[in-house]
């Protein structure tokens, strides 16, 4: 149904998690898989989960929390590790949640300007895309830092591309692909989808995330505020996505997944939807 689109797709899965992605019985495999910063995971557990993943056959990619950074130092040590210990190759750098940073990196840009991802052999990263626009700041600041960032990684020679956070609006997602072209932005881009799950997590996770959740965005979803038991799957969300697609206008696309349900829910609808890649298990 939706194997076009699903083809590369990518994942996330927590340091705690990565064991069971890449057992997960019938997980077509996919083309990254992201470990997110997560406050309470240690480096040493994140460097364990990359290298899991690399000694799978997959392909690692470590989010990046700039403001989290306590010094450049520690930058360079979670680097080094990251390059012994997995060969990692790809990073996903945000600024981060944090009001006030705890080391000397203030946004992404700082990170980057560092030189210390080339230098140990990072060759491609990735940047946050906001389709539906960020709660703490203007759209004309987002679209500047997107073209400083993307402008400063080709200066280096390094690769790039645009990973959002997922909505509940395809429409408006397709808006803002357009935008991006529009501007000469050519690198490729993962739309963030959720995978299968129940509608109370699915919620809880949009107003944790940050996502616009009118009552407008849900509807448009297939979802009711007044029906919150029972699960929610990106189906209707994707078939439109995808119904708007044109590369002359939206360029390269790819899935990247949030399995908020669990990874059996999220393996059976990737084999549901028409992904066709080998088990994760033979990789």
């Amino acid at each position: 149904m939706f194997s076009d689109i699903l083809a590369h797709y990518s994942i996330e899965a927590t340091a705690k998690d990565v064991g069971a992605i890449i057992i997960a019985d019938g997980l077509p495999c996919p083309a990254e898989v992201y470990v997110p910063y997560l406050p309470e995971e240690s480096d040493a557990s994140r460097i364990e989960a990359c290298a899991m993943i690399r000694r799978a056959g997959l392909e690692p990619v470590l989010h990046l929390s700039a403001r989290r950074l306590t010094s450049l130092m520690a930058l360079e040590t979670l680097l080094a590790a990251l390059r012994d210990q997995a060969q990692i190759e790809r990073v996903f750098l945000i600024a981060g949640d944090l009001a006030q940073p705890v080391g000397p990196f203030s946004d992404s840009l700082s990170v980057i300007e560092t030189g210390l991802l080339e230098s140990h052999g990072i060759r491609t990263v990735g940047i946050a895309g906001h389709p539906d626009g960020h709660p703490d700041v203007a759209d004309d600041v987002m679209w500047q830092s997107m073209d400083d960032k993307l402008a400063a990684l080709g200066k280096r020679g390094l690769g790039s591309q645009i990973v959002t956070q997922f909505s509940f609006d395809a429409q408006q997602v397709l808006t803002w692909l357009r935008a991006v072209r529009a501007r000469g932005v050519t690198e490729a881009v993962r739309v963030g989808i959720p995978g299968p799950t129940g509608v109370r997590t699915l919620l809880r996770y949009a107003t944790r995330c940050g996502v616009a959740a009118s009552a407008g965005a849900i509807a448009k979803y297939g979802l009711s505020l007044g029906r919150l038991l029972g699960n929610a799957g990106p189906d209707r969300f994707v078939s439109e996505l995808r119904a708007g697609l044109d590369p002359a206008e939206t360029g390269q696309v790819h899935l990247h997944i949030f399995p908020f349900g669990g990874f059996a829910q999220t393996a059976d609808w990737l084999v549901r939807s028409g992904a066709r890649s080998p088990d994760c298990r033979a990789a």
